[in-house]
């Protein structure tokens, strides 16, 4: 075959989609792996250190009388401590579960995990592209004959991450005739990018973020929706007489119809272009990292303590949950274990969230003779029970005041929150709309800059007011 050589002609060596993505895989692999074993090494030391903190609380405190001050304030302090690897151990435990599915990805499986992976993400980005020009989700019908093929997306999806250091219209021309059919089919001319369709598959539905995890699920196809709100589910129906041909009907206003609504996430990166001289497709998959765990911390505080305006309203300030205070401006064990053994386990598995201070206060409890209420391990004390039974997070109000209130001398304020506990999947849905997408934003990149911007559409919502409660401060 003859070649023609041009003055301003450029070579390059193409590479093969299947042996490109196999790059990648194993240069994500290796970095992951990395991740992994720093994280694991953390993790076991933290857990020695909460394990010994415990211990040493027990051994060191145990029997001697807190009636000086200053032993008051040396089991505070040890206490705050072991409040603080108890949390940190939380979110390295969390952080452990991220990258052993960031692990688990599809690119990185490889051979058939990953050819049925791609159909399954050709099949959503059909479905995308279809709800994206205003159609219906119970229309959509996938055109299997018509898939994008993932291996060219993903290849035509690396050298569109050069665009900055090249102009769009050149790196467009230097497609194949398979990258070209994959990049016109799959929206990339919008520059939209599917987590999906690269095989990183970022989900942040079901991921464990804090308190996240604990709520339950819902998705719909609309900003606005109406869901169901069942005040007493036992008046629903009842046993009855068996000559009547009919049923009565439940107390009139016990499943009540509300109005809910999704709301936007949005952010931007913007990239140096000699920044991306220097990575192109890896730089992707470090935005979409990024933007996930941006995205989780802000969602983990919206569904809490959010105030419904351009965000979702959190349980917190819906008010909507059973509340009880306790007897006086004060805060003790056995408010606290009237309070959490008498949740309504009739919806499910109970579990206590709390500031992580509240939790410290807590932990620091002694009788006259200086034994540790909590010291037993029997109530959600000993590292093993709180990991099962209490959720900590520090988005939750402090009614501590970092451990300046709740003695004689500085009691706390009344009507601050304490803690709740219930069943959270029934008590809170999360609503989940459009998942988190990125895309290249061209209006808004510069001569020394690349812009792009990404988002997602998601709401949530009290759904039982009386499976979880909240404890405050009284009278």
């Amino acid at each position: 075959m003859n070649m023609h050589i041009h003055k301003g002609a450029y070579l390059t060596k193409e590479v093969p989609p299947a042996a490109a993505d196999a790059k990648e895989a194993e240069a994500m692999l290796a970095n992951l792996t990395k991740e992994l074993g720093s994280i694991t090494t953390l993790l076991e030391a933290n857990k020695q250190a909460t394990e010994t903190q415990y211990k040493d609380l027990k051994a060191h405190y145990s029997g001697l009388k807190a009636d000086s001050e200053a032993v008051r304030a040396e089991v505070q302090k040890h206490a705050a401590e072991y409040a603080a690897l108890v949390t940190q151990q939380q979110a390295l435990q969390q952080a452990l579960d991220q990258v052993k599915k960031e692990m688990d990805a599809p690119l990185i499986r490889g051979g058939s995990d990953l050819k049925d992976h791609d159909i399954k993400a050709a099949i959503e980005l059909q479905r995308r592209a279809f709800l994206f020009k205003g159609g219906d989700n119970d229309d959509f019908t996938p055109d299997m004959d018509n898939l994008v093929d993932a291996s060219q997306y993903r290849s035509a999806v690396r050298k569109l991450m050069k665009v900055g250091v090249e102009s769009k219209q050149k790196i467009v021309r230097s497609l194949t005739e398979m990258e070209r059919k994959a990049f016109e089919a799959s929206s990339l001319d919008a520059a939209m990018f599917s987590p999906e369709m690269l095989g990183i598959e970022v989900d942040c539905i079901i991921e464990c973020a804090e308190l996240l995890d604990l709520y339950g699920q819902v998705t719909v196809g609309k900003s606005t929706f109406m869901y169901p709100q069942v005040m007493d589910y036992g008046a629903i129906g009842k046993y009855d007489c068996d000559a009547k041909c009919d049923a009565e009907y439940g107390p009139e206003g016990n499943i009540q119809y509300k109005n809910g609504a999704v709301s936007d996430f949005r952010g931007v990166f913007c990239l140096q272009r000699k920044v991306l001289t220097e990575a192109n497709y890896p730089l992707l998959d470090f935005m979409y990292k990024a933007a996930a765990r941006s995205y989780r911390i802000n969602r983990n505080r919206a569904l809490m303590t959010g105030d419904g305006i351009n965000e979702p309203l959190g349980w917190l300030t819906n008010d909507c949950f059973t509340k009880m205070k306790t007897s006086g401006a004060t805060f003790n064990h056995i408010d606290f274990r009237i309070f959490f053994a008498s949740a309504p386990v009739e919806y499910g598995a109970v579990t206590a969230v709390m500031h992580q201070n509240v939790f410290a206060y807590l932990a620091c409890m002694v009788d006259s003779v200086g034994r540790f209420l909590f010291g037993d391990g029997l109530m959600t004390y000993s590292p093993d029970d709180v990991r099962e039974r209490i959720r900590i997070s520090n988005c939750l109000p402090d009614a501590t005041d970092g451990l300046t209130k709740g003695s004689a001398a500085n009691p706390f304020t009344t009507g601050d929150f304490l803690v709740a506990a219930g069943s959270w999947g029934r008590a809170y849905y999360v609503v989940n709309k459009r998942p988190l997408w990125i895309e290249q934003w061209e209006g808004q990149s510069s001569a020394w800059c690349v812009k792009y911007q990404f988002g997602a559409e998601d709401g949530g919502f009290t759904a039982c007011c009386p499976a979880a409660r909240i404890l405050t401060v009284g009278p």
